[in-house]
């Protein structure tokens, strides 16, 4: 059964790196797939995607990783960059599973690098079609906040799109050098200063893709690249606030984030809170705002 298992995934890989048609792929995967009676498929659910070549296009980015799958391990390559990731994955039920890091070529920072190796990463498969599922993320345990949502697809993509969302500016003398508004807007966000719940630092997230961190009296701008409604959350430990933002090319966004004390039942005295402002007593707050 070891040697069946190695010589399925060595071929999944092969059908990718040799650039094998989407046609080709499956029906050689298929092949292997009915020689190894355990690894049958009898119908399409979350069962279905416990093996076999997936593919994810990040949000916000260029990127796109080929994901291989099977039994225990999970092999994620950036098809960009050519960096790959080794995760040991563990199915809770057909559709829940954990991700924990085994090794990987990504440069990422000393402390990304401590976080991803001292935590697991609990997914939930959402919803299953024909061409794709989507899945939401969390960290360590499912009950606490998502720090992501996405979609996984069965079949490469041939013209993948461009899914940037948005791109962090410096300062406001980006901003002013910036042409043709009619094809991005601004968003500026800021956490105003405060003494209760000063270290209480927070992330943020636009469309459910990870923004910035918010600390005390802190603000950040973004140029945005999408039209349309989007959420814009707040999450710590299990609280969530969310403001729903209706981004037009050529505007201008101010969103505050708070964090404000309460007496609670909970485990935490804090309440989240997100608020979109008017564009002249945001403009006056973010000028307050000692680190921008």
């Amino acid at each position: 059964m070891k040697n069946a298992r190695n010589f399925t995934f060595q071929a999944l890989i092969f059908a990718s790196k040799h650039k094998i048609s989407n046609l080709k792929r499956l029906a050689l995967l298929t092949s292997l797939l009915i020689s190894f009676s355990s690894f049958c498929q009898k119908s399409v659910d979350c069962k279905d995607y416990k093996q076999g070549v997936f593919y994810d296009y990040e949000k916000n980015s260029t990127n796109v990783y080929v994901i291989y799958r099977l039994g225990d391990e999970q092999k994620e390559v950036n098809l960009t960059t050519g960096d790959s990731a080794f995760w040991k994955i563990e199915w809770n039920d057909d559709c829940t599973y954990t991700l924990k890091l085994k090794s990987t070529s990504f440069k990422w920072n000393a402390e990304t690098m401590k976080f991803l190796k001292d935590h697991k990463f609990f997914y939930t498969i959402l919803k299953t079609t024909n061409e794709y599922y989507t899945y939401k993320g969390s960290v360590d345990n499912a009950s606490n906040p998502k720090i992501i949502e996405d979609t996984t697809w069965f079949l490469e993509k041939s013209t993948p799109t461009n899914s940037e969302l948005f791109k962090p500016l410096k300062n406001e003398v980006e901003v002013r050098k910036m042409k043709d508004s009619s094809k991005y807007a601004i968003l500026y966000l800021y956490r105003p200063g405060k003494i209760t719940n000063s270290l209480g630092n927070y992330g943020i997230f636009f469309d459910n893709v990870a923004m910035c961190v918010a600390r005390n009296n802190t603000g950040y701008i973004f140029k945005i690249l999408r039209e349309g409604k989007f959420p814009i959350s707040s999450r710590l430990m299990k609280d969530e606030s969310t403001v729903n933002v209706d981004i037009r090319f050529g505007q201008i966004y101010y969103v505050k984030s708070m964090i404000h004390w309460t007496i609670s039942s909970r485990l935490y005295n804090f309440k989240l809170e997100m608020a979109k402002m008017d564009v002249v007593k945001g403009a006056a707050e973010f000028e307050e705002i000692e680190n921008r």
